[in-house]
């Protein structure tokens, strides 16, 4: 019997070793996937922030009425220029959601911020491209309440996700992201 002893210790600290390894393994795995979470966060935000000045175009321009959509139709106005910009910036947050390496669990959730990106920036580069008289046909057009939507839908993924991972605080606050 003693000349098994050895084996018998080596056994057991290689079994501990292997239990603490795959412990550790989850713990930072989990870590990871929070960290993920709040990635997505931020994406989230830049996206309804996108979005509210969106709103906030169409309400300056429905506010002001007959001078501020002679204006939207000239190509140098602020408005459209500001909707060129929400474009530009919702197409490269698409290419980012689109190529960002996420857990596979996390897949979902970054193809509906993807495609909520997608939306807005494809509904706010129509009425950018539009020329003259079709810009306004086009600023009519608008589906917000489609981007609004999907963005509630990635709303709730997040906090469902938030709630199973116990990211009790993702440091959100007024539409910036603080980590």
């Amino acid at each position: 019997m003693q000349e098994y002893v050895p084996y018998i210790v080596i056994g057991a600290v290689a079994a501990a070793l292997i239990m603490i390894t795959v412990l550790l393994a989850r713990v930072v795995w989990r870590r990871q996937v929070r960290h993920y979470i709040v990635t997505l966060t931020g994406h989230r935000e830049a996206v309804a922030s996108a979005l509210k000045t969106t709103e906030a175009v169409l309400s300056a321009l429905l506010d002001d009425e007959r001078d501020a959509l002679a204006a939207f139709v000239s190509r140098g106005s602020d408005e459209r220029e500001a909707l060129a910009a929400i474009a530009d910036r919702m197409q490269l947050e698409h290419a980012e959601l689109k190529d960002i390496a996420l857990p596979k669990r996390l897949w979902p959730l970054a193809d509906t911020l993807c495609g909520t990106a997608g939306m807005l920036a494809e509904e706010t580069a129509r009425v950018g491209d539009a020329e003259g008289e079709d810009a306004l046909d086009a600023l009519a057009g608008l589906d917000i309440a489609r981007v609004r939507s999907a963005l509630e839908d990635a709303s709730a993924e997040i906090a469902r996700l938030a709630e199973r991972y116990n990211v009790t605080d993702p440091s959100v606050y007024g539409g910036g992201l603080y980590i």
